[in-house]
């Protein structure tokens, strides 16, 4: 039986996850898809951010730079395509670009999104949570949370109708879920063992691989927007490692230090 306090701090992250999903879909109505994508993308700087309040991880300068320039890979990398092909620009009118509503709900959607693998993190470490029974609640929390807002909005009925009138539509959808829950349990299980900021990490390396798996099935054309992102995307994960060495190598020289003057004071000691 899962403890009052536990479930009410999974429920908080099914709550997120909704407000997250929700505010970022919502924006899209205020601000182009692309701007979506670069906020999203760049979600690994606030979960370090985030972390060192939550599960006090703490990340070096070099650290940040390279989850920064990952992030940016990411974006231009994910958005290329939609950079390049001029209709779909032309479709976003001037208003949208302009509109200062769409960037602020991205903004609140991609802190909210960031808290929730440093609250997974600290479920599945110190409260030592099941990662089924995590995906179970915040899940059914999160649906119960886009259940009455579609509901309200209308879209609940527009949505059944559509799956009920398109039946492969609906398979699609169950084998989608069913792909999601393996996915999320791997995700879980690199976030218990290696924490929050590695599963961020993973899942944006599952997005790079997406991306060029699609250029095999699809034969889409690579174009320079795709070269620069990968490159991005590549310099973000050399420095990424580089600020894990000089982290590591800190954490060496500070556990040297102390056990020297240990030492020193217990010659000290003898000494007297």
């Amino acid at each position: 039986i899962i403890p009052m306090k536990t479930l009410l701090q999974i429920s908080i992250v099914g709550i997120l996850l909704a407000l997250a999903h929700g505010l970022g879909n919502t924006a899209l109505q205020y601000s182009s898809y692309p701007l979506k994508v670069a906020f999203k993308s760049c979600k690994l700087v606030p979960t370090m951010a985030l972390g060192k309040c939550v599960t006090g991880r703490k990340h070096t300068a070099l650290q940040y730079i390279a989850a920064l320039i990952m992030g940016m890979g990411l974006a231009v990398l994910t958005a290329a395509d939609v950079f390049s092909s001029k209709t779909k620009l032309q479709s976003i009118s001037d208003q949208e670009s302009l509109s200062l509503l769409g960037p602020i709900l991205l903004g609140i959607s991609t802190i909210l999104d960031s808290a929730v693998p440093n609250l997974q993190e600290q479920l599945l470490q110190s409260a030592k949570v099941n990662t089924s029974e995590l995906i179970f609640v915040s899940n059914a929390i999160m649906c119960l949370v886009l259940v009455a807002y579609t509901t309200y909005s209308g879209e609940l009925i527009a949505a059944w109708s559509y799956c009920t009138q398109h039946l492969d539509a609906s398979m699609i959808l169950v084998c989608q879920g069913l792909c999601a829950y393996f996915g999320l349990q791997c995700y879980l299980a690199i976030i218990r063992d290696h924490g929050g900021v590695a599963g961020v990490l993973f899942a944006n390396a599952r997005k790079v691989c997406t991306i060029l798996l699609s250029f095999i099935l699809f034969s889409k054309p690579f174009n320079v927007r795709h070269f620069l992102g990968l490159m991005l995307v590549f310099v973000g994960v050399y420095l990424g490692y580089k600020g894990k060495q000089q982290q590591k190598k800190k954490k060496k020289e500070g556990a040297h230090q102390k056990r020297k003057s240990k030492g020193d004071g217990k010659s000290h000691d003898h000494n007297v």
